[in-house]
Protein backbone atom coordinates (compact mmCIF):
# COMPACT_ATOMS: atom_id res chain seq x y z
CA UNK A 1 0.00 0.00 0.00
CA UNK A 2 1.33 3.59 -1.24
CA UNK A 3 2.73 5.91 1.72
CA UNK A 4 2.81 10.04 1.76
CA UNK A 5 6.21 10.52 2.86
CA UNK A 6 7.30 14.49 3.80
CA UNK A 7 10.41 15.38 3.70
CA UNK A 8 11.10 18.96 5.39
CA UNK A 9 13.61 21.21 4.88
CA UNK A 10 13.37 24.43 7.81
CA UNK A 11 15.84 26.98 6.10
CA UNK A 12 16.95 29.98 7.64
CA UNK A 13 14.84 31.94 4.92
CA UNK A 14 11.94 29.69 4.14
CA UNK A 15 10.39 26.09 4.48
CA UNK A 16 10.73 23.54 1.97
CA UNK A 17 8.56 20.42 1.47
CA UNK A 18 8.72 17.85 -0.76
CA UNK A 19 5.56 15.47 -0.87
CA UNK A 20 6.66 11.71 -2.18
CA UNK A 21 4.41 8.62 -2.46
CA UNK A 22 5.98 5.82 -1.95
CA UNK A 23 4.96 2.32 -3.07
CA UNK A 24 6.23 -1.32 -4.10
CA UNK A 25 9.79 -0.31 -5.36
CA UNK A 26 8.77 3.07 -6.29
CA UNK A 27 8.91 6.24 -5.41
CA UNK A 28 6.88 9.55 -6.59
CA UNK A 29 7.11 13.10 -6.12
CA UNK A 30 3.89 14.67 -6.02
CA UNK A 31 4.05 18.44 -5.15
CA UNK A 32 6.87 21.04 -3.78
CA UNK A 33 5.56 23.76 -1.55
CA UNK A 34 7.34 26.74 0.17
CA UNK A 35 6.63 29.20 2.39
CA UNK A 36 8.71 32.17 3.75
CA UNK A 37 9.37 32.01 7.43
CA UNK A 38 6.32 34.17 9.41
CA UNK A 39 7.81 37.17 10.79
CA UNK A 40 9.42 36.52 14.21
CA UNK A 41 7.63 36.63 17.61
CA UNK A 42 9.29 38.42 19.88
CA UNK A 43 12.19 36.19 20.97
CA UNK A 44 11.57 33.42 19.41
CA UNK A 45 14.47 30.70 18.74
CA UNK A 46 14.55 29.91 14.84
CA UNK A 47 13.65 26.38 15.44
CA UNK A 48 10.52 27.11 16.45
CA UNK A 49 9.86 30.10 13.90
CA UNK A 50 10.58 27.14 11.40
CA UNK A 51 8.61 24.91 12.83
CA UNK A 52 5.51 27.45 13.09
CA UNK A 53 6.00 28.14 9.67
CA UNK A 54 5.94 24.61 9.07
CA UNK A 55 2.58 24.04 10.89
CA UNK A 56 0.83 27.21 8.46
CA UNK A 57 2.35 25.38 5.15
CA UNK A 58 0.83 21.94 6.33
CA UNK A 59 -2.32 23.57 7.05
CA UNK A 60 -2.59 25.67 3.78
CA UNK A 61 -1.49 23.02 1.59
CA UNK A 62 -4.10 20.36 3.53
CA UNK A 63 -0.64 18.05 3.18
CA UNK A 64 -0.94 14.39 4.60
CA UNK A 65 1.69 13.87 7.56
CA UNK A 66 2.04 9.81 7.70
CA UNK A 67 5.88 10.10 7.14
CA UNK A 68 8.33 12.78 7.95
CA UNK A 69 11.82 13.40 7.55
CA UNK A 70 14.30 16.16 8.69
CA UNK A 71 17.45 17.32 9.12
CA UNK A 72 19.71 18.89 11.66
CA UNK A 73 21.28 22.71 11.12
CA UNK A 74 24.50 23.94 12.32
CA UNK A 75 24.16 21.40 14.96
CA UNK A 76 25.97 18.65 13.08
CA UNK A 77 29.22 18.08 12.76
CA UNK A 78 30.86 16.47 9.64
CA UNK A 79 34.15 14.78 10.17
CA UNK A 80 36.32 11.62 8.30
CA UNK A 81 37.58 9.13 9.66
CA UNK A 82 40.06 6.33 8.14
CA UNK A 83 40.03 2.42 9.75
CA UNK A 84 41.56 -0.64 8.86
CA UNK A 85 38.37 -2.46 8.13
CA UNK A 86 35.39 -2.71 6.74
CA UNK A 87 32.98 -4.12 8.41
CA UNK A 88 29.89 -2.07 9.51
CA UNK A 89 29.68 -3.77 12.66
CA UNK A 90 33.02 -2.98 13.86
CA UNK A 91 33.20 0.11 12.38
CA UNK A 92 30.18 1.32 14.89
CA UNK A 93 32.04 -0.11 17.88
CA UNK A 94 35.45 1.72 17.42
CA UNK A 95 33.94 5.05 15.76
CA UNK A 96 32.84 6.81 19.09
CA UNK A 97 36.71 6.31 20.18
CA UNK A 98 37.90 7.27 17.12
CA UNK A 99 35.76 10.91 17.32
CA UNK A 100 36.43 11.31 20.84
CA UNK A 101 39.52 13.21 19.58
CA UNK A 102 38.01 15.63 17.08
CA UNK A 103 34.97 16.72 18.99
CA UNK A 104 34.21 18.83 21.89
CA UNK A 105 32.45 17.44 24.95
CA UNK A 106 31.17 13.75 26.37
CA UNK A 107 30.44 11.17 23.54
CA UNK A 108 27.69 10.23 26.03
CA UNK A 109 25.91 13.49 25.44
CA UNK A 110 26.67 13.39 21.68
CA UNK A 111 25.00 11.24 18.99
CA UNK A 112 26.73 9.96 15.85
CA UNK A 113 26.14 8.27 12.83
CA UNK A 114 27.78 7.58 9.36
CA UNK A 115 28.25 6.49 5.66
CA UNK A 116 31.07 4.68 4.23
CA UNK A 117 33.04 6.83 1.71
CA UNK A 118 34.99 3.71 0.59
CA UNK A 119 38.00 2.32 0.30
CA UNK A 120 41.62 3.90 -0.15
CA UNK A 121 44.26 2.37 -2.21
CA UNK A 122 46.91 5.11 -1.14
CA UNK A 123 46.37 3.72 2.39
CA UNK A 124 46.85 0.23 1.81
CA UNK A 125 43.28 0.10 1.81
CA UNK A 126 41.93 1.44 4.63
CA UNK A 127 38.08 2.42 4.91
CA UNK A 128 37.12 5.82 4.41
CA UNK A 129 33.98 6.86 6.78
CA UNK A 130 32.05 10.18 6.51
CA UNK A 131 30.66 10.95 9.67
CA UNK A 132 28.39 13.15 11.78
CA UNK A 133 28.55 14.08 15.40
CA UNK A 134 25.44 16.24 17.30
CA UNK A 135 24.91 16.82 20.64
CA UNK A 136 22.08 14.80 22.15
CA UNK A 137 20.18 17.71 23.18
CA UNK A 138 19.65 19.35 19.72
CA UNK A 139 18.50 16.04 18.01
CA UNK A 140 15.98 15.79 21.32
CA UNK A 141 14.90 19.61 20.61
CA UNK A 142 14.36 19.01 16.90
CA UNK A 143 12.02 16.00 17.11
CA UNK A 144 9.93 17.61 19.95
CA UNK A 145 9.15 20.93 18.04
CA UNK A 146 8.32 19.23 14.87
CA UNK A 147 6.36 16.56 16.99
CA UNK A 148 4.37 19.27 17.98
CA UNK A 149 3.07 20.37 14.49
CA UNK A 150 2.18 16.44 13.86
CA UNK A 151 5.51 16.21 11.95
CA UNK A 152 7.64 13.74 14.00
CA UNK A 153 10.44 12.21 12.00
CA UNK A 154 11.48 9.00 11.30
CA UNK A 155 14.63 10.32 10.23
CA UNK A 156 16.59 12.99 11.29
CA UNK A 157 19.88 13.64 8.73
CA UNK A 158 22.69 15.36 8.11
CA UNK A 159 21.88 18.32 5.36
CA UNK A 160 25.12 18.20 3.52
CA UNK A 161 24.67 14.22 2.90
CA UNK A 162 20.93 14.57 1.68
CA UNK A 163 21.70 15.08 -1.69
CA UNK A 164 23.37 11.24 -1.95
CA UNK A 165 19.55 9.73 -2.71
CA UNK A 166 19.31 11.89 -5.53
CA UNK A 167 21.42 9.58 -7.46
CA UNK A 168 19.95 8.59 -10.24
CA UNK A 169 17.42 11.75 -10.03
CA UNK A 170 19.75 14.31 -12.12
CA UNK A 171 22.90 13.31 -9.78
CA UNK A 172 25.17 11.24 -11.77
CA UNK A 173 27.01 9.00 -8.57
CA UNK A 174 29.70 7.40 -10.65
CA UNK A 175 32.43 10.18 -11.66
CA UNK A 176 33.08 12.95 -9.19
CA UNK A 177 30.47 15.49 -9.05
CA UNK A 178 29.92 18.22 -6.27
CA UNK A 179 26.21 19.20 -5.15
CA UNK A 180 26.66 22.61 -3.97
CA UNK A 181 23.30 24.07 -2.45
CA UNK A 182 23.57 27.71 -1.56
CA UNK A 183 21.04 29.05 1.01
CA UNK A 184 20.04 31.86 2.83
CA UNK A 185 22.42 31.34 5.99
CA UNK A 186 24.44 28.26 5.19
CA UNK A 187 25.50 26.40 1.82
CA UNK A 188 26.22 22.42 1.56
CA UNK A 189 28.49 20.74 -0.71
CA UNK A 190 28.35 17.19 -1.06
CA UNK A 191 30.56 15.12 -3.05
CA UNK A 192 29.44 12.07 -4.27
CA UNK A 193 31.26 9.65 -6.31
CA UNK A 194 30.65 5.88 -7.47
CA UNK A 195 27.07 5.46 -5.52
CA UNK A 196 28.53 6.76 -2.07
CA UNK A 197 29.14 10.70 -0.54
CA UNK A 198 32.76 11.12 -0.44
CA UNK A 199 33.23 14.46 1.17
CA UNK A 200 31.03 16.97 2.70
CA UNK A 201 30.57 20.01 4.24
CA UNK A 202 28.52 22.50 5.85
CA UNK A 203 29.60 26.59 4.89
CA UNK A 204 28.31 29.19 7.18
CA UNK A 205 27.50 31.54 4.12
CA UNK A 206 25.20 32.11 1.82
CA UNK A 207 22.55 34.12 -0.53
CA UNK A 208 22.12 36.50 3.06
CA UNK A 209 25.48 38.17 2.39
CA UNK A 210 24.66 39.53 -0.79
CA UNK A 211 21.88 40.94 0.54
CA UNK A 212 23.79 42.71 3.78
CA UNK A 213 25.71 44.03 1.04
CA UNK A 214 23.88 45.28 -1.28
CA UNK A 215 21.78 46.98 2.03
CA UNK A 216 25.25 48.40 2.77
CA UNK A 217 26.47 49.50 -0.71
CA UNK A 218 23.35 50.99 -1.48
CA UNK A 219 21.95 52.31 1.93
CA UNK A 220 18.76 50.48 1.02
CA UNK A 221 16.24 48.74 3.73
CA UNK A 222 16.35 45.47 4.36
CA UNK A 223 13.33 44.37 2.85
CA UNK A 224 14.34 46.50 -0.66
CA UNK A 225 17.26 44.78 -0.27
CA UNK A 226 16.35 41.31 -0.49
CA UNK A 227 14.05 42.17 -3.29
CA UNK A 228 16.49 43.86 -5.52
CA UNK A 229 18.96 40.75 -4.98
CA UNK A 230 16.36 38.59 -6.48
CA UNK A 231 15.49 41.54 -8.91
CA UNK A 232 18.44 43.18 -9.88
CA UNK A 233 21.42 41.27 -9.09
CA UNK A 234 23.83 39.87 -11.10
CA UNK A 235 27.42 39.11 -12.03
CA UNK A 236 28.81 39.76 -15.70
CA UNK A 237 29.73 36.97 -16.95
CA UNK A 238 33.04 36.03 -18.29
CA UNK A 239 34.71 38.58 -20.83
CA UNK A 240 31.56 40.60 -20.52
CA UNK A 241 31.80 44.81 -19.65
CA UNK A 242 29.37 46.65 -17.33
CA UNK A 243 27.45 49.09 -20.03
CA UNK A 244 26.78 51.59 -17.27
CA UNK A 245 28.76 52.83 -13.50
CA UNK A 246 25.82 51.30 -11.95
CA UNK A 247 25.92 48.14 -13.35
CA UNK A 248 29.26 48.06 -12.89
CA UNK A 249 28.46 48.91 -9.38
CA UNK A 250 26.73 46.30 -8.54
CA UNK A 251 28.59 44.06 -10.21
CA UNK A 252 31.37 44.60 -7.97
CA UNK A 253 29.45 44.53 -5.26
CA UNK A 254 28.40 41.13 -5.58
CA UNK A 255 31.30 40.09 -6.54
CA UNK A 256 32.92 41.08 -3.55
CA UNK A 257 29.69 39.81 -1.37
CA UNK A 258 30.64 36.11 -2.72
CA UNK A 259 34.10 35.89 -2.47
CA UNK A 260 34.76 34.32 0.99
CA UNK A 261 31.93 31.81 -0.45
CA UNK A 262 34.16 31.25 -3.37
CA UNK A 263 37.31 30.69 -1.25
CA UNK A 264 35.63 28.15 0.83
CA UNK A 265 34.13 26.57 -1.95
CA UNK A 266 38.06 26.21 -3.36
CA UNK A 267 39.51 24.47 -0.09
CA UNK A 268 36.30 22.46 -0.18
CA UNK A 269 37.55 21.28 -3.91
CA UNK A 270 41.43 21.11 -2.55
CA UNK A 271 40.84 19.55 0.39
CA UNK A 272 38.69 16.55 -1.39
CA UNK A 273 41.57 16.39 -4.17
CA UNK A 274 43.63 15.67 -1.82
CA UNK A 275 42.10 12.46 -1.10
CA UNK A 276 39.91 11.68 -4.00
CA UNK A 277 39.71 11.93 -7.69
CA UNK A 278 39.24 15.65 -9.22
CA UNK A 279 35.86 16.32 -9.93
CA UNK A 280 34.03 16.35 -13.76
CA UNK A 281 31.18 18.84 -12.50
CA UNK A 282 29.47 21.15 -10.04
CA UNK A 283 25.57 20.63 -9.54
CA UNK A 284 24.39 24.03 -8.34
CA UNK A 285 20.75 24.36 -6.26
CA UNK A 286 19.36 26.65 -3.80
CA UNK A 287 17.77 29.69 -3.48
CA UNK A 288 21.37 31.38 -3.78
CA UNK A 289 22.05 29.45 -6.77
CA UNK A 290 19.64 31.63 -8.88
CA UNK A 291 21.76 34.78 -8.40
CA UNK A 292 22.41 35.40 -12.42
CA UNK A 293 25.99 35.01 -13.28
CA UNK A 294 26.86 33.24 -10.12
CA UNK A 295 27.15 29.64 -12.05
CA UNK A 296 29.46 30.98 -14.53
CA UNK A 297 31.47 32.78 -12.02
CA UNK A 298 31.86 29.91 -9.48
CA UNK A 299 32.84 28.09 -13.09
CA UNK A 300 35.39 30.19 -13.57
CA UNK A 301 36.72 30.87 -10.50
CA UNK A 302 37.31 27.13 -9.55
CA UNK A 303 37.73 25.68 -13.20
CA UNK A 304 34.89 23.27 -13.30
CA UNK A 305 32.27 23.13 -15.30
CA UNK A 306 28.85 24.48 -13.30
CA UNK A 307 24.97 22.91 -14.26
CA UNK A 308 22.03 23.72 -12.30
CA UNK A 309 20.90 20.43 -10.48
CA UNK A 310 17.60 19.39 -12.20
CA UNK A 311 15.89 15.98 -12.29
CA UNK A 312 15.18 14.70 -15.76
CA UNK A 313 11.99 15.66 -17.52
CA UNK A 314 11.11 11.96 -18.42
CA UNK A 315 11.99 10.68 -14.65
CA UNK A 316 9.34 7.83 -13.44
CA UNK A 317 9.88 9.94 -10.47
CA UNK A 318 8.17 12.76 -11.63
CA UNK A 319 4.57 13.36 -10.83
CA UNK A 320 2.42 15.19 -13.04
CA UNK A 321 2.21 18.34 -11.19
CA UNK A 322 5.73 18.90 -10.83
CA UNK A 323 6.68 21.80 -13.67
CA UNK A 324 10.01 22.52 -15.23
CA UNK A 325 11.08 25.04 -12.22
CA UNK A 326 10.15 22.87 -9.77
CA UNK A 327 12.13 20.23 -11.24
CA UNK A 328 15.36 22.82 -11.71
CA UNK A 329 15.74 26.08 -10.31
CA UNK A 330 13.82 25.92 -7.55
CA UNK A 331 14.24 22.08 -6.73
CA UNK A 332 14.05 21.79 -2.65
CA UNK A 333 16.91 19.26 -3.21
CA UNK A 334 17.15 18.59 0.34
CA UNK A 335 13.92 17.90 1.26
CA UNK A 336 13.34 15.86 -1.39
CA UNK A 337 16.64 13.89 -0.45
CA UNK A 338 15.22 13.35 3.25
CA UNK A 339 11.90 11.82 1.88
CA UNK A 340 13.44 9.72 -0.70
CA UNK A 341 15.48 8.51 2.07
CA UNK A 342 12.56 7.19 4.05
CA UNK A 343 11.30 6.04 0.37
CA UNK A 344 14.31 3.67 -0.62
CA UNK A 345 17.46 2.02 0.63
CA UNK A 346 19.95 4.81 0.18
CA UNK A 347 23.30 5.52 2.29
CA UNK A 348 21.90 7.91 4.68
CA UNK A 349 22.56 9.29 8.46
CA UNK A 350 19.71 9.19 10.98
CA UNK A 351 20.46 10.03 14.26
CA UNK A 352 17.63 9.00 15.64
CA UNK A 353 18.92 6.09 17.23
CA UNK A 354 19.17 4.17 20.64
CA UNK A 355 16.84 6.07 23.00
CA UNK A 356 15.94 8.55 20.22
CA UNK A 357 14.70 6.23 17.49
CA UNK A 358 11.50 6.65 16.02
CA UNK A 359 8.59 4.40 18.18
CA UNK A 360 5.37 6.04 16.33
CA UNK A 361 2.10 7.16 17.29
CA UNK A 362 0.22 5.32 15.28
CA UNK A 363 -1.10 8.41 14.03
CA UNK A 364 -0.67 7.19 10.68
CA UNK A 365 -2.92 3.78 11.65
CA UNK A 366 -6.02 6.12 13.17
CA UNK A 367 -6.38 7.95 10.07
CA UNK A 368 -6.83 5.06 8.10
CA UNK A 369 -9.00 3.40 10.51
CA UNK A 370 -11.88 2.91 7.95
CA UNK A 371 -9.59 1.97 5.12
CA UNK A 372 -8.30 -0.74 7.36
CA UNK A 373 -11.51 -1.55 9.29
CA UNK A 374 -12.94 -2.42 5.93
CA UNK A 375 -9.70 -4.97 4.07
CA UNK A 376 -10.04 -6.26 7.45
CA UNK A 377 -14.14 -6.99 7.36
CA UNK A 378 -13.24 -8.42 3.89
CA UNK A 379 -10.64 -10.87 4.76
CA UNK A 380 -12.72 -12.13 7.28
CA UNK A 381 -15.57 -12.53 5.02
CA UNK A 382 -13.38 -14.29 2.56
CA UNK A 383 -11.98 -16.09 4.69
CA UNK A 384 -15.44 -17.69 6.06
CA UNK A 385 -16.63 -18.51 2.74
CA UNK A 386 -13.35 -20.49 1.86
CA UNK A 387 -14.01 -22.04 5.31
CA UNK A 388 -17.56 -23.05 4.78
CA UNK A 389 -16.68 -24.26 1.25
CA UNK A 390 -13.75 -26.75 2.27
CA UNK A 391 -15.87 -27.71 5.02
CA UNK A 392 -18.85 -28.76 2.70
CA UNK A 393 -15.99 -30.73 0.80
CA UNK A 394 -14.28 -32.51 3.39
CA UNK A 395 -18.04 -33.51 4.52
CA UNK A 396 -18.20 -34.63 1.19
CA UNK A 397 -15.14 -36.90 1.77
CA UNK A 398 -15.96 -38.32 4.87
CA UNK A 399 -19.14 -39.35 3.76
CA UNK A 400 -17.60 -41.36 0.81
CA UNK A 401 -15.18 -42.95 3.59
CA UNK A 402 -17.61 -43.77 5.57
CA UNK A 403 -19.69 -46.09 3.63
CA UNK A 404 -16.69 -47.56 1.73
CA UNK A 405 -15.56 -48.27 5.54
CA UNK A 406 -18.97 -49.80 6.22
CA UNK A 407 -18.54 -52.03 3.32
CA UNK A 408 -15.09 -53.43 3.93
CA UNK A 409 -15.61 -53.99 7.22
CA UNK A 410 -18.92 -55.86 6.47
CA UNK A 411 -17.03 -58.20 4.18
CA UNK A 412 -14.51 -58.77 7.19
CA UNK A 413 -16.65 -58.91 10.18
CA UNK A 414 -20.15 -59.66 8.93
CA UNK A 415 -21.46 -56.54 10.24
CA UNK A 416 -20.56 -52.90 9.61
CA UNK A 417 -18.25 -50.76 11.71
CA UNK A 418 -17.64 -47.14 11.15
CA UNK A 419 -14.51 -47.02 14.23
CA UNK A 420 -11.78 -47.03 12.29
CA UNK A 421 -9.01 -47.48 15.58
CA UNK A 422 -11.24 -49.98 16.78
CA UNK A 423 -10.75 -52.11 13.52
CA UNK A 424 -7.21 -51.34 13.19
CA UNK A 425 -6.68 -52.35 16.74
CA UNK A 426 -8.59 -56.01 16.23
CA UNK A 427 -6.48 -56.32 13.19
CA UNK A 428 -3.18 -55.93 14.55
CA UNK A 429 -4.44 -58.53 17.67
CA UNK A 430 -5.02 -61.05 15.47
CA UNK A 431 -7.54 -64.09 15.52
CA UNK A 432 -9.13 -64.82 19.00
CA UNK A 433 -9.68 -68.36 19.00
CA UNK A 434 -11.03 -68.55 15.50
CA UNK A 435 -10.59 -67.83 12.03
CA UNK A 436 -8.60 -64.43 11.69
CA UNK A 437 -10.55 -62.10 10.24
CA UNK A 438 -8.76 -61.70 6.73
CA UNK A 439 -8.14 -64.99 5.08
CA UNK A 440 -4.73 -66.03 4.51
CA UNK A 441 -5.94 -69.11 1.62
CA UNK A 442 -9.75 -68.48 -0.27
CA UNK A 443 -11.96 -71.15 -1.33
CA UNK A 444 -10.71 -69.97 -4.53
CA UNK A 445 -7.11 -70.59 -3.74
CA UNK A 446 -7.78 -74.68 -2.65
CA UNK A 447 -9.85 -74.83 -5.73
CA UNK A 448 -6.74 -74.24 -7.51
CA UNK A 449 -4.44 -76.49 -5.29
CA UNK A 450 -6.37 -79.31 -5.70
CA UNK A 451 -7.23 -79.16 -9.47
CA UNK A 452 -2.99 -79.07 -9.41
CA UNK A 453 -2.46 -81.91 -7.27
CA UNK A 454 -5.14 -84.51 -9.37
CA UNK A 455 -2.74 -86.56 -11.26
CA UNK A 456 -2.42 -86.17 -14.96
CA UNK A 457 -2.20 -90.13 -16.08
CA UNK A 458 -5.64 -90.74 -13.52
CA UNK A 459 -9.05 -90.05 -15.05
CA UNK A 460 -11.86 -88.51 -12.18
CA UNK A 461 -15.00 -86.78 -12.20
CA UNK A 462 -15.84 -85.01 -9.65
CA UNK A 463 -19.73 -84.48 -9.04
CA UNK A 464 -19.55 -82.64 -5.98
CA UNK A 465 -17.01 -80.30 -4.25
CA UNK A 466 -17.85 -78.43 -0.74
CA UNK A 467 -14.65 -76.28 0.34
CA UNK A 468 -15.62 -74.76 4.22
CA UNK A 469 -13.39 -73.58 6.59
CA UNK A 470 -11.75 -76.85 8.26
CA UNK A 471 -13.49 -78.86 6.33
CA UNK A 472 -14.13 -80.17 3.03
CA UNK A 473 -15.69 -82.60 0.89
CA UNK A 474 -14.77 -84.27 -2.46
CA UNK A 475 -17.76 -86.96 -4.16
CA UNK A 476 -16.50 -88.07 -7.69
CA UNK A 477 -15.39 -91.31 -9.91
CA UNK A 478 -12.55 -92.95 -10.76
CA UNK A 479 -11.74 -95.35 -12.98
CA UNK A 480 -9.94 -98.12 -9.99
CA UNK A 481 -9.25 -97.94 -6.21
CA UNK A 482 -6.38 -97.55 -7.08
CA UNK A 483 -6.82 -94.27 -8.67
CA UNK A 484 -8.59 -93.33 -5.73
CA UNK A 485 -5.52 -94.21 -3.66
CA UNK A 486 -3.36 -92.45 -5.88
CA UNK A 487 -5.84 -89.12 -5.21
CA UNK A 488 -5.75 -89.21 -2.37
CA UNK A 489 -1.99 -89.50 -1.89
CA UNK A 490 -1.37 -86.76 -4.15
CA UNK A 491 -3.98 -84.31 -2.07
CA UNK A 492 -2.67 -85.34 0.55
CA UNK A 493 0.64 -82.98 -0.26
CA UNK A 494 -1.35 -80.09 -0.06
CA UNK A 495 -0.19 -78.05 2.91
CA UNK A 496 -3.62 -77.08 3.90
CA UNK A 497 -4.90 -80.75 3.86
CA UNK A 498 -4.36 -81.80 7.37
CA UNK A 499 -6.15 -85.34 6.96
CA UNK A 500 -7.97 -87.03 3.93
CA UNK A 501 -10.03 -89.68 5.04
CA UNK A 502 -11.65 -91.88 2.24
CA UNK A 503 -15.04 -93.26 3.09
CA UNK A 504 -15.98 -96.69 1.18
CA UNK A 505 -15.53 -97.08 -2.14
CA UNK A 506 -17.87 -98.86 -3.78
CA UNK A 507 -18.54 -99.49 -7.90
CA UNK A 508 -21.31 -98.27 -9.58
CA UNK A 509 -21.92 -98.51 -13.66
CA UNK A 510 -21.13 -95.55 -15.03
CA UNK A 511 -22.94 -94.75 -19.20
CA UNK A 512 -21.04 -94.88 -22.07
CA UNK A 513 -18.61 -91.68 -22.86
CA UNK A 514 -16.80 -90.16 -25.34
CA UNK A 515 -17.49 -89.41 -29.13
CA UNK A 516 -18.95 -92.67 -30.07
CA UNK A 517 -20.94 -93.42 -26.86
CA UNK A 518 -24.03 -94.98 -28.61
CA UNK A 519 -21.55 -97.62 -29.71
CA UNK A 520 -20.13 -98.46 -26.25
CA UNK A 521 -21.21 -100.58 -23.33
CA UNK A 522 -21.79 -99.46 -20.27
CA UNK A 523 -19.09 -99.50 -18.01
CA UNK A 524 -17.88 -100.50 -14.48
CA UNK A 525 -15.99 -97.36 -12.23
CA UNK A 526 -15.35 -96.94 -8.27
CA UNK A 527 -17.48 -93.88 -6.48
CA UNK A 528 -15.55 -92.73 -3.73
CA UNK A 529 -16.31 -89.82 -0.95
CA UNK A 530 -13.34 -88.20 0.19
CA UNK A 531 -13.57 -85.86 4.21
CA UNK A 532 -10.37 -83.53 4.71
CA UNK A 533 -9.56 -81.32 7.74
CA UNK A 534 -8.66 -78.35 6.55
CA UNK A 535 -6.11 -75.90 8.44
CA UNK A 536 -6.10 -72.59 6.22
CA UNK A 537 -9.29 -70.67 6.96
Amino acid sequence: MAHKILGIDLGAHSVKVALLEAGFRQARLLAVHEMLLLPQEGDESELARGTRTLQALVTEENLEREMCAAALGDEAAIRLVTVSFSDRKKIEQVLGFELEGQVMGDMGDLVHDFVIAGTDASLGGETRVVAVVAPRIDVQARVAALQSVGCEPRLIGAPALSYAALIGHGVDGQVPQIVVDIGHRRTHVCVIQKGAVVFARTIPRGGEEVTLAIQEAFRMEPIDAERAKHEQAFILLPGASAETPSHRRIDQTIRDAVRPLIRDLKQTVAAHRMGGDAPVEILLTGGGAQLRGLPEHIASELDIPVQPLQIPERDPMIGPDIDDARRGPTLPAQALGLALAVAVSVPQINLRKGALSYRGDFSYLRGKAVYLGVVVALVLVFATINAVAARHALTKESEALEAQLKRVSTELFKEPRTNAKAIIDELRAGPKGGAPPIPSTTAFDLLGEISAHIPADVKVDVVDLDIRPKKTTIRGTAESTAAVEQLVTELSKIECFKDVEKDKVSSVTAPPSGDNAKGDKAREVKQFTLTITTTCP
